[in-house]
């Protein structure tokens, strides 16, 4: 089934135009493109970062606004952002903070907090997510770049989204660490979750996807099958709008 579809989505200057695509429940749409294409910007107007120009977002058939973060949480999106450090983790805080910061609503009954039930949740997705760490009361910045992206990851299932916006999921992460997030990205998607990935490590987004979408100067050059395409292909569509 078609999950989301986007029409001729655009951002105001500067920014990206005519952008359109359908995306089916589990499936991992990767966008490549060379730096300054554009493919953040599509991440973050689909979360609500950045304010849509034009176009349409449809999810389940009907047409969503998310003129903000959240807005779009409400309506079934959750962003991994590229600057892990600097706007993902509040660093001098605790691995179980990090994890339910997102979802502290499911938490309160009568103004408190559940302490139980988010110690609960906690354990269960550093179980799920195997994250090294000492204990969840450990502060996020002693533990290593990947298991911070498995916390930040965690946290976002645990607000039960529809669609995972991934913006370089693996960056600045050991090659064991990465092969364990593309373990769990793919999980996912086996678990019903869609998920757009956005990456510039042609390995990476060849390596996970269904799709890839190639953006070329603010504009999709094309939408190809991942086993029917190549490195070649996908640098010949980056190049395509320069």
């Amino acid at each position: 089934d078609v999950l989301m579809e986007v029409k001729d989505l655009g951002t105001l200057n500067p920014g990206f135009e005519g952008v359109n695509f359908q995306l089916h429940k589990g499936e991992i749409l990767g966008i490549a493109g060379l730096v300054g294409s554009k493919r953040t910007e599509i991440l973050e107007t689909l979360f609500g970062i950045r304010m849509k120009g034009k176009g349409q977002i449809l999810v389940k058939g009907k047409e969503v606004q998310n003129r903000s973060p959240k807005e779009a949480m409400a309506n079934g999106f959750a962003m991994l952002t590229e600057e892990r450090r600097s706007d993902g983790i509040f660093g001098g805080l605790s691995v179980g903070f990090n994890m339910t910061i997102s979802n502290l609503p499911k938490y309160q009954k009568t103004g408190l907090l559940n302490g139980e039930k988010m110690k609960a949740d906690i354990t269960k997705m550093i179980n799920a997510m195997k994250v090294k760490t000492p204990s969840m009361k450990s502060k996020i910045a002693n533990l290593s770049g990947g298991n911070q992206q498995k916390v930040i990851l965690g946290r976002w299932l645990l607000t039960d989204p529809d669609i995972l916006l991934l913006d370089e999921p693996t960056r600045g992460i050991d090659v064991g660490a990465k092969y364990e997030i593309y373990e769990l990205i793919i999980k996912m998607a086996k678990q019903g979750k869609t998920i757009i990935v956005v990456s510039s490590e042609m390995p990476e987004i060849l390596g996970i996807t269904n799709r890839i979408g190639v953006m070329s100067n603010g504009r999709l050059a094309g939408i190809v099958n991942t086993k029917e395409t190549n490195q070649e292909e996908l640098l010949r569509l980056s190049a395509k709008y320069l």
